[in-house]
């Protein structure tokens, strides 16, 4: 019998070995990557917990069986199920786009190595050990953050400082609960956990005042790769969030857990919003926009409430809609201005790269929960939550949503303006190309715009999805 947790654990860290010593070859690393992350995503879905697969002839593989793997218990619990189809899918859906922009990334080698890591982590039991894989998760994110010939960026390098910052208090954490069951009476040890878990998760989602390694990740790295490590790895961090919540109920028992937690979601949808507005880059103006989501995310986990809870978990199954058409929008942009994605460099570029602009432009509406949009459709369930007991946070994240829409709007009427002078349209900047986006990017760009739209008008796709998931968590339960 084959244990199905170590091949969710081992194949795509075997793959990305393979795909590493085939990175020099167009289409290869790039469609062996979507694909692996595909099949174990629908391997995932598919196969059932409860009973052994027959697999090649007297071949069977568990999925639900626990595995000891060096001296650990890996666990796949119907939660972790959820979550890690997630990240496959989402891995696979930025495979595809870095396919197009991005051919010989090593986002490729080291997503697939980063889908293992974080796997693990969400398997892996007790749920402490997890924050080991996530720090070595950090180190190779690095790497896949810097583009081809260029050196580590800043954007990779201060989130591999803050995950090893967020690491002593999440260890720690463990030896006290430790402690705690010898002295049941020492009451201050669950305080002192409490405190080094906020601190250490809010490091890990970017929370205020630790929210520069998001802006920088989106505004100095390849575009794709910083979508991945917002989406993928922030995803990650946020169903082990809810494995902690859930292992530790008294956590979310505290009696300052609602009014940190809804504090800390309000300061980073304002200063968000706010820093939206004036952003004279594409990176950058990605950023806040993850910065915004997380901090709505916050807020609806402050009701604790099953509903909040499971509107959180709708935001983590609909950001990588926004999040990736607007970074595969940002590179095609990019490709055109020779790297540059300041406003003023890509004057003009959204008539010779219509299809990239037009992805950028749906992204970022999407994670500023415009209607017919997949971000809409938490958005509006969350101000009709939010509404009758906190009017004031409702309209808050309403304005934040808007200041991400000037961006889009202060963005796109430069890609359709003319150049200033004709001699201007001639001139092509190092680096940069002016070959026409063809076919094959078009369509799987439109197919991606009508996927997140789809998600829009069609809610009933993944809301349901979000509630199942919901009652599989009993800490915000009655």
């Amino acid at each position: 019998m084959i244990a199905g947790l170590l091949l969710l654990l081992i194949l795509p860290l075997a793959m990305a070995g393979i795909v590493y010593i085939l990175l020099r070859w167009t289409s290869l690393p790039a469609l062996l990557s979507f694909g692996t992350a595909l099949m174990l995503g629908i391997a995932v879905v598919r196969l059932p917990l409860d009973q052994p697969v027959h697999f090649g002839g007297e071949r069977q593989i568990a999925l639900g069986e626990t595995v000891t793997f060096f001296g650990r218990e890996l666990v796949l619990e119907q939660a972790d199920r959820t979550a890690m189809a997630v990240l496959f899918f989402t891995a696979a859906g930025i495979f595809l786009l870095a396919w197009l922009f991005d051919p010989h990334s090593l986002l490729f080698p080291m997503g697939l190595a980063l889908l293992s890591l974080l796997s693990g982590a969400l398997l892996i039991r007790p749920f402490i050990y997890a924050a080991l894989l996530v720090e070595i998760a950090a180190a190779f994110s690095v790497f896949a953050l810097q583009a081809e010939g260029h050196l580590p960026t800043r954007g990779g390098l201060r989130y591999l400082t803050f995950t090893t910052l967020a690491l002593p208090g999440m260890l720690v954490t463990h030896w006290l609960l430790e402690r705690y069951v010898l002295t049941p009476d020492d009451t201050g040890l669950i305080t002192i956990s409490t405190a080094l878990l906020t601190v250490s998760f809010a490091l890990l989602l970017g929370v205020l005042p630790f929210h520069t390694w998001v802006t920088a990740v989106a505004s100095d790295s390849a575009p794709l790769a910083g979508a991945f490590v917002l989406s993928v790895n922030n995803g990650a961090t946020w169903f082990l969030l809810l494995s902690f919540l859930e292992t530790y109920p008294w956590l979310s028992g505290n009696p300052r857990f609602e009014s940190l937690v809804s504090a800390a979601g309000v300061a980073i949808v304002v200063i968000g919003g706010l820093l939206a507005v004036a952003q004279r880059r594409l990176g950058p103006l990605m950023g806040y926009a993850a910065l915004i989501d997380t901090g709505t995310a916050l807020l609806v986990l402050a009701m604790n409430s099953q509903l909040g809870l499971a509107l959180v978990l709708l935001s983590l199954f609909v950001r990588p809609f926004g999040l990736s058409l607007m970074a595969a929008g940002q590179g095609g942009l990019q490709m055109r201005s020779g790297g540059d994605d300041k406003f003023d460099a890509l004057r003009g570029l959204g008539w010779k790269a219509p299809w990239s602009t037009a992805a950028w432009v749906f992204g970022g509406l999407s994670i500023a929960g415009l209607p017919v949009s997949a971000g809409f459709v938490w958005r509006y369930a969350l101000c009709r939550a939010l509404a009758p007991s906190s009017p004031g946070s409702a309209l808050l994240v309403l304005l934040a949503g808007a200041g991400v829409m000037v961006g889009i709007w202060r963005g796109l009427s430069l890609l359709l303006a003319r150049p200033r002078s004709p001699e201007n349209r001639s001139v092509i900047s190092p680096g940069a190309t002016d070959t026409p986006e063809g076919w094959l990017r078009a369509v799987i760009l439109v197919m991606a715009i009508v996927g997140c739209v789809g998600v829009g008008l069609f809610p009933q796709v993944l809301a349901p999805l979000a509630a199942r998931m919901a009652e599989a968590y009993t800490f915000f339960a009655p």
